[in-house]
């Protein structure tokens, strides 16, 4: 059994006893999503920066890592051996797992529409421009929430059927995509 954890660390836990097998660290960074166990990797993406790890399902060891341009909250899902993963940024990647790149990237309407005011170039998000104030009073974060999720981020899991992939975001629209 494997998860990850808001103490930045993904966890590999023995089913029958609870006795826990291996830690990864993510140098502080949060996995809000369910890692995803396929061909005898571990798959997760972190919160900021945003990287997406495969490690060996035995042992934990560190196999491969892509940066994801923005945080991971959802689920990923994978198919034929490519591994479909959203980001909060309104992107969604498909990941060649063999090659271990990139195959294509699609960006919402949201993201196409909002990103730029909230996403920096290097595709973190510019929390300046998000918040309002560094007070952070409940009407500035009510205010950011809602800035921050007209970026048309992806936080459902993503669903493949018949070699369609479908995702659904927080601008509003569900996506199918061949």
């Amino acid at each position: 059994m494997f998860f990850g954890c808001r103490d930045a660390n993904v966890y590999a836990v023995d089913a029958t006893t609870g006795k826990q097998k291996w830690s990864f660290a993510n140098e502080g960074s949060w996995v809000n999503n369910t890692p995803l166990v396929y061909d005898g990797r571990v798959y997760f993406g972190t919160s900021i920066p945003g990287i997406l790890h495969a490690v060996d399902a035995k042992t934990g060891a560190a196999l491969f890592q892509l940066p994801t341009g923005s945080p991971v909250f959802s689920s990923m899902a994978v198919a034929q051996d490519t591994l479909y993963m959203g980001n909060f940024g309104g992107q969604l990647t498909a990941i060649d797992l063999k090659a271990q790149k990139p195959a294509w990237v699609f960006e919402t309407e949201g993201a196409k529409q909002n990103a730029h005011a909230f996403i920096n170039p290097d595709g973190s998000i510019r929390f300046e421009a998000v918040f309002r104030s560094p007070d952070l009073f409940y009407d500035d974060m009510v205010i950011a929430v809602d800035k921050l999720l007209s970026m048309g981020t992806i936080l459902s899991s993503p669903v493949v059927v018949n070699d369609v992939v479908y995702v659904g975001s927080t601008d509003g629209n569900l996506y199918a995509l061949k």
